[in-house]
């Protein structure tokens, strides 16, 4: 709990913390070949890069290696995203103390998405929530998992510390000299607000080098994937209430004229 509460420290102060060796050795090796089992796999459709790619300031990144969704494809990434000591750091910020519903231990965020990316071109500064307020009080939260040692020469994040507090957005177009690059090492995770300023380097040594991105947000926010929708019965029929509530089960808008005007529920519903 000490690690715990120093890295929430870390965000509030900084707007990041790091995770260092978060995954082992032998799991690491277990996600990346999973993932490169999965981009061969989908690759096969060369249409697939065109129908996923991000639109606005994302699309540079159209080009990179990219597999969305994890949780679609292997319980291994629900696992991966929805349970572990990370969330105990992301609750701190994102867990609504008005929710009342599931246990207050217990997450009651949303997973908004879950990606394997290998970049290969340059992301500009950005933030990745659509306005900006003063503090570090924030809805959304992001995680970057380093399947390989990642450093400036293969695409590493850059980011401007402190700058989740600020009330104004980032210039794209500028080169920020205060910006640091975050050298992370096979198995190391980084939580950062999603309201830092932060941008990738171009990965000049065009190799592989795979990263699993994670987006977290607060369960009245909208995610970037029905995840409900997305994963098999097969894997979600083997998930937990609080995996399930995670995925989306406990914050949907009542598609019925005499449903509930509250949009969130316990786990009674699943």
């Amino acid at each position: 709990m000490k690690d715990i509460d120093k890295s929430i420290e870390e965000i509030k102060s900084n707007g990041y913390t790091i995770l260092k060796k978060y995954l082992n050795e032998e799991h690491v090796a277990l996600c990346e070949a999973k993932v490169n089992n999965l981009y061969e796999e989908i690759s096969k459709d060369n249409l697939y890069s065109k129908k996923a790619a991000p639109k606005g300031l994302q699309n540079t990144i159209k080009d990179d290696f990219i597999v969305n969704s994890l949780v679609h494809y292997d319980k291994f990434f629900v696992d991966l995203s929805t349970t572990g000591d990370h969330l105990k750091i992301l609750g701190h910020f994102l867990n609504d103390p008005f929710y009342g519903l599931v246990d207050s231990e217990e997450p009651n965020f949303i997973l908004a998405q879950m990606n394997a990316r290998a970049g290969m071109t340059a992301l500009p500064f950005h933030i990745d929530t659509r306005l900006v307020t003063p503090g570090y009080q924030t809805w959304s939260m992001q995680g970057l998992l380093a399947l390989e040692k990642l450093d400036k020469t293969n695409g590493c994040l850059r980011l401007i510390p402190k700058t989740h507090v600020v009330d104004f957005f980032p210039d794209s177009k500028k080169d920020y000299s205060e910006a640091i690059d975050i050298e992370l090492e096979k198995g190391d995770l980084i939580i950062f607000s999603s309201k830092l300023h932060h941008a990738t380097h171009k990965n000049e040594l065009r190799q592989l080098a795979w990263t699993i991105l994670l987006t977290y947000r607060s369960w009245w926010c909208k995610p970037q994937f029905d995840f409900l929708k997305l994963v098999p019965k097969e894997i979600y029929s083997n998930l937990n209430n609080n995996q399930k509530l995670m995925l989306g089960a406990c914050s949907q808008p009542s598609h019925s004229i005499d449903g509930s005007a509250s949009a969130r529920s316990g786990y009674e519903i699943l």
